[in-house]
């Protein structure tokens, strides 16, 4: 599936599973997962008690909140000031050797 910043919804019809059902079905869950690239909520008791995806969909994930991190980060930054100019960049770099 290519990286995208959007993540597939949970199909209320399909994607939704009891908990005693999603224990008897696991192999199949994992593979579902797998395939769709859908989340399957389970619920306990009536209720929302977990959501599980595949590796792939959670690591994506996971990797979009910490560029959604670092965003907030650097607008934090550039709210107090704390800015360089290209030139300051390049002296800096220049300074270290990298550049």
């Amino acid at each position: 599936m290519p990286a995208t910043a959007t993540f597939p919804s949970i199909d209320l019809a399909h994607d939704v599973m009891p908990l005693s059902e999603f224990r008897n079905s696991l192999t199949e869950c994992i593979a579902r997962t797998r395939r769709t690239h859908r989340p399957i909520l389970v619920t306990q008791n009536g209720k929302s008690a977990t959501v599980m995806f595949s590796v792939e969909d959670f690591e994506r994930m996971r990797e979009t909140f910490e560029i959604a991190e670092d965003i907030r980060i650097s607008e934090a930054e550039i709210e107090r000031g704390e800015v360089m100019t290209t030139a300051e960049v390049e002296a800096s770099l220049k300074e270290e050797g990298l550049l």
